[in-house]
């Protein structure tokens, strides 16, 4: 169980990792830093989301096939896969195709923390459910 509690307390440092790069005040902040990280080049985009890679290791490594490590899987895999498409979009300068409220919308700052409250509890249901 301690050791549980340590993977958790992993996944939340890798979780305020990716939030950190990726807050800003308005929807349009966050594209722009999304973006950045994406024009370094697509591995350090990728790099960029270490729970996800994490959590693949921690599936692999413990046989991890519960509902509850598959919803991270799956939100994880979205998420990197929407924000490719988003990167598309601003290189082909039709983010509004996409975007259905202006960039300039605030976000308060709480709501780019939700992962980190979200994905660790996840990851301790798969393992205590598992």
């Amino acid at each position: 169980m301690d050791e549980v509690i340590i993977y958790v307390f992993v996944l939340v440092l890798f979780e305020l990792f990716e939030s950190q790069w990726q807050a800003s005040s308005t929807i349009g902040g966050i594209l722009q830093n999304i973006y950045r990280r994406y024009q370094r080049g697509i591995f350090y985009f990728i790099f960029s989301h270490p729970s996800f890679i994490y959590v693949l290791y921690l599936g692999i490594k413990y046989d991890l096939t519960n509902f509850w490590f598959l919803s991270i899987l799956f939100m994880k895999f979205l998420d990197i896969s929407y924000k490719l498409v988003i990167v598309k979009k601003i290189e082909e300068n039709k983010l509004y195709e996409i975007l259905p409220i202006p960039p300039d919308t605030p976000i308060p700052r709480w709501m780019g923390y939700v992962n980190v409250v979200v994905y660790p509890a996840l990851l301790y249901l798969a393992f205590i459910s598992g």
